[in-house]
């Protein structure tokens, strides 16, 4: 464990003691004392990037910081984003990678550069072209961290043109207009995942980006870092995933459901409540048990029967697990993600079974709660925890986050938000 530095500065009755001059001596210890802690900060965060954010249940360590400052916003963003960038990373392997930023990384924890300073330097390195030479970078690099010492940030953005004139003298290079066209390339993994690309016409794109806007847009009442753990384009896929969603919940859907997505789940019944072993998702694609399970709470599914030795014997009838009413009377109580701090609204969730399905958790609007797709997940796979309380959902952070895993709920505002 770290150790941090006991505070400098007298205490507010002695100052009086001291004239400005003095005063002014110990702010500036007081700043580079800060400085330091921060970068202390950014190697824990750079720890738990490796691994540990994902092992307590987190699919990025945005969402484990934001979740334990109790804070969201671009703070956060940019805090981790100076973690990552001065700090050397881990290979899968376990090898190390080396800090993209090394010099600012030296610099910062001596406390001789600010947060800000550490911004604009990194700012001007990632518009350094990829295939500038090693030590070009480095002399771009050493060449901002020794002005920053003694300059301030201002400065710092007049060397970086500078430096990217003399680096990058054509500039980015112009980018190819796409032919007027729509068109959809998919190519279907054998792990079951996809890769597509294509086109639209300037009036498709704009009705596109006219769906997928809002709901790529960043959640700043989100206490869980939901928006702060995806990059623009990964925000974009779970906004695409949205649409298709509330596609396929349509009455006129192809699929004809009505509601949620038919799949159909092969799994043993004892691997299902344990959250151990594979499914076969629609007979095709191999998925964890912990995520049939997830499935488990808001689709339609239809079991299939096998044999001892895995043959397939009998497939039964979809069941439907949630209602349009039952959904409906979640939507007026819960108003939309019931997750403490998620602004998410009614028709973007999903529900989640309190006392699990497999389990024998009834299909009740009492042992149900609405939640969005990142903290259903989340509930799912971290040491949160859920429980009713006079009809209403309470959730309990684990222990890294609050040492006294004091309850917490949803305030949501008065005003009703949209199903």
């Amino acid at each position: 464990m770290f150790e941090t530095s006991p505070s400098l500065a007298p205490q507010q009755d002695e100052l009086w003691r001291l004239d400005a001059r003095e005063v002014a001596s110990l702010l500036r210890e007081e700043f580079v004392s800060w400085w330091q802690q921060e970068a202390r900060i950014h190697r824990m965060i750079a720890h738990l990037d490796n691994g540990g954010a994902r092992d307590l249940g987190y699919t990025s360590v945005a969402g484990l910081v934001a979740d334990i400052a109790r804070c969201t916003g671009p703070e956060v963003k940019r805090l981790v984003k100076r973690a990552l960038v001065t700090n050397p990373g881990q290979g899968i392997d376990g090898t190390e990678i080396p800090a993209a930023a090394p010099l600012v990384g030296d610099a910062a924890r001596e406390g001789a550069i600010s947060p800000e300073h550490v911004d604009k330097i990194v700012r001007v390195l990632e518009k350094i072209p990829a295939t500038t030479p090693v030590e070009d970078r480095e002399f771009a690099e050493r060449s901002l961290v020794e002005l920053a010492r003694k300059a301030g940030t201002s400065q710092i953005s007049k060397l970086g043109k500078e430096l990217l004139g003399y680096l990058d003298p054509d500039g980015p290079e112009p980018r190819d207009t796409p032919e007027p066209t729509r068109a959809l390339h998919f190519h279907q993994r054998k792990d079951g995942s996809a890769k597509f690309d294509g086109y639209l016409d300037p009036i498709s794109a704009a009705k596109t980006l006219a769906l997928l806007d809002p709901l790529a847009q960043s959640q700043p009442n989100d206490p869980s870092g939901n928006p702060l753990r995806r990059g623009q384009a990964e925000r974009y896929g779970d906004a695409f995933m949205e649409m298709v969603a509330l596609a396929a919940s349509h009455p006129e859907s192809p699929n004809r459901s009505g509601g949620r997505a038919d799949l159909i789940v092969t799994i043993p019944l004892a691997d299902l409540k344990a959250e151990l072993g594979k499914a076969c998702l629609d007979m095709v694609t191999d998925i964890t048990a912990s995520e049939a399970r997830i499935l488990a709470c808001d689709c339609r599914i239809i079991p299939m029967m096998l044999d001892g030795k895995g043959q397939p014997l009998e497939v039964g009838r979809a069941k439907r697990l949630v209602t349009e009413a039952i959904r409906y009377m979640l939507a007026m109580r819960d108003k939309g993600c019931a997750f403490p701090g998620c602004s998410r609204a009614p028709r973007h969730c999903e529900a989640h079974h309190v006392v699990p399905w497999a389990h024998g958790g009834l299909t009740e609007v009492g042992n149900l709660v609405l939640l969005c797709g990142h903290h259903h997940r989340l509930l799912h796979r971290s040491d949160w925890t859920l429980r009713m309380v006079n009809g209403l959902p309470e959730f309990t952070p684990p222990d890294f986050i609050d040492p006294w895993r004091r309850s917490r709920t949803n305030s949501h505002t008065a005003q009703p938000r949209a199903a």
